[in-house]
């Protein structure tokens, strides 16, 4: 199927099915927090991740130029802090609260894609991340929005710390798209998962001390590794390598979309109204997006 898509087309394809499998991080990692703590289950999951992103079979060969290099420590920089940071601001908010506030690094992702990347989007962004920030906005509870603007000196440093994560992110994906198509995928999502992982082992020493796993939560992470750390990691990489940085952000946008996918699945959440409304403006907002690159006159360029 891929080999038969046009280049831009099987970047499309590769971020829809990343975000798919962030959808399943999400269930994953909440399955795999009620059996060890939130630093434990990120070493963890990230020694799997180490091991099942090994890139048996490819070539090992790095990029040569040091710019390339420095981008690279960007990524592991802004990875590690996003956590880091997030992790501390996440004991003061609850799961809903948290996965609203994270999107905050959609703006920031978005302005990176235009003002640093300059990236031409096409005038029609513009309109589609109205949409995609409208469907979010729908699907967010009512006492979510409330607890968000509410004077509340606990949670609002907890949104505080989840916000300036969302820098961290941002600027480590800023890393990735800088050096997509420089290094090989599978090699990449490896060698990242291997420098991250003595982080938050250390980490997790310093904070919780030697803890033994149970077999359910070692499942738990392994599954999350799995979907989060390489095949979510490879697909944003492949993607990143083929379309706009401020493209693949719009599509990230469906990632609650997916959670709630998975979450039903396993009988964990049954959808709202407000989240089919809401989903339903961002997903349209990526295929006016993809419609979009079809109809514009310079396609054969950019299509291919």
């Amino acid at each position: 199927m891929l080999l038969s898509m046009s280049n831009r087309a099987k970047g499309y394809f590769c971020i829809l099915f990343g975000t798919f499998c962030v959808g399943a991080v999400s269930v994953t990692s909440k399955n795999a927090l009620s059996h060890m703590s939130t630093l434990w289950f990120l070493s963890w999951m990230y020694f799997f991740s180490t091991f099942l992103s090994f890139p048996f079979g490819k070539k090992i060969e790095f990029p040569k130029e040091k710019r390339d290099w420095w981008y690279f420590a960007l990524h592991i920089g802004g990875i590690v802090f996003g956590w880091f940071v997030s992790i501390s601001g996440l004991q003061y908010l609850d799961a809903p609260t948290a996965a609203f506030v994270s999107r905050f690094e959609f703006p920031i992702l978005m302005m990176i894609s235009m003002l640093f990347l300059q990236e031409s989007l096409g005038k029609i962004i513009y309109p589609v991340i109205l949409m995609s920030i409208f469907g979010v906005v729908v699907m967010t509870d009512e006492g979510i929005l409330r607890d968000v603007l509410a004077v509340n000196l606990g949670k609002n440093w907890g949104i505080f710390l989840v916000m300036i994560s969302a820098f961290g992110f941002a600027l480590g994906e800023l890393g990735t798209k800088t050096i997509a198509g420089k290094i090989d995928s599978r090699v990449f999502t490896f060698f990242r998962n291997l420098i991250i992982l003595p982080f938050f082992v250390v980490m997790a020493l310093a904070v919780d001390g030697l803890v033994v796993p149970t077999k359910e939560g070692l499942f738990w992470a392994a599954a999350c590794a799995l979907a989060g750390p390489v095949l979510a990691r490879i697909f944003y990489m492949e993607a990143l390598k083929r379309i706009p940085l401020g493209h693949a952000t719009i599509f990230t946008q469906l990632e609650p979309i997916h959670s709630l996918f998975f979450a039903f699945i396993l009988g964990m959440e049954l959808p709202e109204g407000r989240e089919y409304l809401g989903g339903a403006f961002i997903l349209l907002s990526c295929l006016i997006l993809v419609v979009s690159q079809y109809l514009r006159p310079d396609r054969r360029k950019i299509l291919v």
